[in-house]
């Protein structure tokens, strides 16, 4: 099966012909015959959009949408998308493109017209489908299921120079959306008047989105109407922070900055230099080889001897999805395997906060 080109797709074509090889690799070491990768709308964590999006180039905005990726290149694959069927196919290298119905009777009817039979089903974001449609398929699929989600967790981990280029160019954007709030933050303007700024330098900038709240918090009492910003006038004096991410062909960015409306207080500036030190600690321990729980140890040492405080969950991977592989001390998590820790390779994106 040959993968057909289109300039409408959201990345080169041969990054997914490397996405789609290196994944048919993993299910050959799985067993695997047949891969049902699930995704939802939203890019703030994983089990959002970012499975389907990976594979197929579609981005899920209505509603949940699903691929079932053979193993067998000698088969097409098939995407079943959301309500929105008037999305144009240019938006997915796949050709069997369907119209919302029932997933369950998509894939009885796949393995049908293949003539497949006997054959071993992983499921990729599971963690996204109701426990009924997971149940469902189970008894009313005549296959082997198992889950398999960590074959794209642990391919996306990993980003392309493709990918990575993506996300500096996210970043770059971001940048200026934090330059344009150090200038525009003033006594008298409020946090909301902030996040509209920013949001407008970098959407000018090219940002297509915003992965998740713009967050514009200041002063020093927990007053705020709101965790992600309110209408608080900023007075002379104030410390506040600004908490946000740009989106550049569907990669994310998410970075992190106080400032102060005019000359900080020398507490202020002892407190940032230690947060500067714990996040330098980090740095030193990110290298390949090094699980990512190390990472997370690395800094919670040093807020602990400056703070006092129990830290944990340091920071995460980014890439279609804001919060994404390898997740930095989230192992305490133990009610998902996504949060597992894992140990770091070259070419992981991660943002240590």
């Amino acid at each position: 099966m040959a993968i057909r080109g289109f300039s409408g797709l959201i990345a080169p074509m041969e990054e997914f012909e490397r996405r789609v090889k290196n994944v048919r690799a993993r299910m050959e070491k799985r067993g695997i015959d047949i891969l049902v990768i699930y995704s939802a709308p939203g890019s703030m964590r994983f089990g959002q959009r970012g499975h389907v999006m990976y594979i197929s180039g579609y981005e899920p905005y209505f509603g949940d949408t699903m691929v079932i990726l053979p193993y067998d290149e000698g088969l097409d694959p098939v995407l079943e998308i959301d309500a929105a069927n008037y999305f144009p196919t240019e938006c997915t290298w796949i050709k069997d493109v369907r119209p919302p119905r029932d997933f369950v009777k998509t894939l009885r009817d796949y393995l049908r017209e293949n003539g497949l039979k006997g054959v071993r089903v992983g499921f990729v974001g599971e963690y996204s489908m109701s426990p009924w449609l997971y149940n469902r398929f189970l008894t009313e699929v005549e296959a082997e299921f198992v889950n398999a989600s960590d074959i794209l967790e642990e391919e996306r981990a990993v980003k392309s120079s493709y990918e990575i280029e993506c996300i500096r160019k996210a970043s770059e954007i971001a940048k200026k959306g934090f330059e344009a709030a150090a200038e525009f933050a003033k006594p008298g303007v409020t946090e909301a008047e902030i996040q509209a700024e920013v949001e407008k330098v970098c959407r000018i900038a090219g940002s297509e989105f915003f992965p998740h709240y713009t967050m514009v918090t200041s002063g020093t009492e927990p007053t705020s109407e709101s965790w992600w910003y309110g209408f608080r006038e900023l007075r002379h004096g104030d410390p506040w922070l600004l908490d946000f991410g740009t989106m550049y062909r569907g990669y994310c960015c998410d970075i992190c900055r106080p400032m102060s409306i005019g000359p900080p207080s020398q507490e202020q500036k002892d407190v940032v230099d230690i947060l500067i030190q714990a996040q330098k600690a980090g740095e030193r321990v990110a290298r390949e080889g090094v699980p990512a729980s190390e990472v997370d140890r690395a800094v919670a040492k040093v807020l602990r001897e400056a703070f006092g405080i129990d830290w944990w969950g340091t920071g995460h991977g980014v890439g279609l999805e804001v919060h994404e592989w390898p997740f930095v001390g989230y192992s305490h998590i133990l009610h998902s395997k996504a949060y597992r820790d894992m140990v770091l390779k070259e070419n992981m994106v991660i943002s240590i906060e």
